[in-house]
């Protein structure tokens, strides 16, 4: 699990330039914000001949499982069919419900890449909830702290846990705000903003968690740091390949090898995709 990455203002991936219409689409999940880690869109994969769809933008679902998560994203952006997703971290059952949402229509299943894929459980839910905590509380002077919520035993009721969530750090916002003198619409804004920014990203997380659905179909090449863990067996995929990059976790996403393996797998299917109206066969950019 990355850290928070909401210490600063909502920020969102940056979407890469302006494409050609023959180049052929990725689908990007990258949840966006600020983190130590780097980003998908550091790969440049806009440089190695590809378009790539950000998904993750404001506004982001509300649904609290990974189905219908994806549902409301298919909903809001209607993608045309990309030839491949590509998924970082806690993204990854998020990337497997779109693919599926988005099979040709003999049912052929979209190939995925994930970067460094990682299983939701309820202590991350727990740790970034205490860490969106400790942000909105920051330094306020003697102001009242409510106790923190039990989040592994909400998480079995995740409508009534986000609901809870959300309360908590709106009570938590005001009370920190009032402490240095702001209330009522001075502090409603800020407020709304802050509490907002949180709210989404322990939603997608209860979502994340929140996974069960039909075992995947389709190719997989799972890229991974030098110390993540290769086992993968509780996304239900056979067919994975895996490379793992010597690099630690904060520089996977923009280290060359990375991007020669991602682009390696990718141009596979963009091949194939040319053949298709609307694409023109990849050069060798990048």
């Amino acid at each position: 699990m990355p850290g928070n990455p909401f210490q600063d203002p909502r920020l969102t991936e940056q979407r890469s330039d302006q494409a050609l219409p023959a180049q052929p689409t990725l689908l990007v999940l990258d949840y966006p914000g600020r983190r130590p880690e780097a980003h998908v869109s550091e790969m440049h994969l806009d440089q190695g001949g590809f378009d790539s769809v950000y998904a993750l933008t404001p506004p982001l679902p509300t649904a609290l499982t990974t189905p219908a998560y994806a549902r409301q994203l298919c909903e809001r952006l209607r993608p045309d069919r990309p030839v491949a997703v590509v998924s970082y971290c806690a993204a990854a059952p998020l990337a497997i419900a779109m693919a599926g949402l988005l099979a040709g229509p003999a049912g052929s299943p979209l190939p995925i890449t994930f970067l460094n894929p990682s299983q939701t459980q309820p202590y991350d839910i727990a740790r970034e909830y205490a860490a969106a905590v400790a942000q909105i509380e920051g330094r306020a002077p003697d102001i009242k702290r409510p106790p923190l919520l039990d989040i592994e035993r909400l998480l079995a009721t995740p409508e009534m846990l986000v609901r809870r969530i959300e309360t908590d750090l709106r009570l938590r916002a005001t009370l920190a705000l009032a402490a240095f003198g702001f209330d009522g619409a001075d502090a409603s804004g800020p407020t709304d903003t802050v509490v907002g920014i949180y709210v989404d990203w322990l939603t997608f997380l209860v979502a994340a968690h929140h996974c069960e659905q039909p075992v995947p179909n389709g190719q997989f090449l799972q890229v991974i740091s030098q110390e993540e863990p290769a086992d993968v067996s509780w996304l239900g995929g056979a067919d994975l390949r895996t490379v793992r990059i010597a690099c630690d976790r904060l520089e996977l996403a923009m280290h060359a090898e990375t991007r020669a393996a991602v682009l390696g797998f990718l141009r596979q299917f963009a091949l194939s995709a040319s053949a298709t109206p609307g694409y023109e066969e990849l050069g060798h950019a990048g």
